[in-house]
């Protein structure tokens, strides 16, 4: 509903949904595009399930992205140093039908850090060997300069949560310290919620590659 009267045109979209019954669902509610994440399975076993759930988004016009290389940080089942081949995201992308792919490059979900090391020759052997947009998650544990240098080697789509999430709740910490009989929440969220506006339009601006794709 806040999609529909929003002013700007909203991208509604489903993050790491792991049942085919919760993507049903937001195919139904008008989501415009899904991640349907099965990289936990075994390789044959995610091939066999995306390829399904990729048929089903297709026929309802809804774009689906999908993850291979298990990208760490997540209720502790992905392997942190794991790397995703091109080859095999290639032959991955080619066999599943999926719009978008999500890999595995150095970062972790949920850092409350910035200091991930990315592997930008593997980011770019990707960009080479992959036909449809790679998605870059874990990005809140990425410094400027690598995000910049992560869009000029290939990255499309840059998932950012948790430092959001962190301006968020600084903003709205400062505040209440700042009047600890601060009751009225308009007061504190408010706040809160226009340091996260100023920090989307900055980032807005570290993904601006000047040497390759933009986003």
């Amino acid at each position: 509903a806040v999609a529909e009267l929003a002013a700007a045109p909203v991208a509604l979209h489903l993050d790491h949904a792991t049942e085919r019954s919760l993507v049903e669902e937001a195919v139904g509610l008008g989501f415009g595009s899904v991640m349907y994440d099965a990289s936990a399975l075994p390789y044959e076993e995610n091939v066999a399930a995306t390829a399904d759930v990729a048929r089903a988004c297709h026929g309802h016009d809804v774009w689906i992205e999908a993850e291979l290389g298990e990208v760490g940080g997540k209720d502790g089942v992905h392997a942190p140093g794991a790397r995703t081949d091109p080859g095999e995201a290639a032959a991955y992308v080619a066999a599943t039908g999926v719009d978008g792919l999500a890999v595995a490059v150095g970062t972790s979900h949920a850092m409350l850090t910035r200091d991930a090391a990315l592997d930008f020759a593997l980011i770019t052997a990707l960009r080479e060997a992959v036909p449809v947009p790679l998605v870059l998650h874990g990005s809140s544990g990425v410094a400027d300069a690598d995000l910049t240098a992560a869009v000029t080697a290939g990255m499309t789509k840059i998932n950012i949560a948790t430092q959001l999430n962190k301006v968020f709740t600084g903003a709205a910490r400062e505040r209440l310290a700042a009047d600890p009989a601060l009751v009225d929440t308009r007061k504190y969220l408010g706040p809160a919620r226009d340091a996260t506006a100023a920090e989307v339009a900055r980032l807005l601006g570290v993904l601006r590659s000047t040497e390759g794709p933009t986003t």
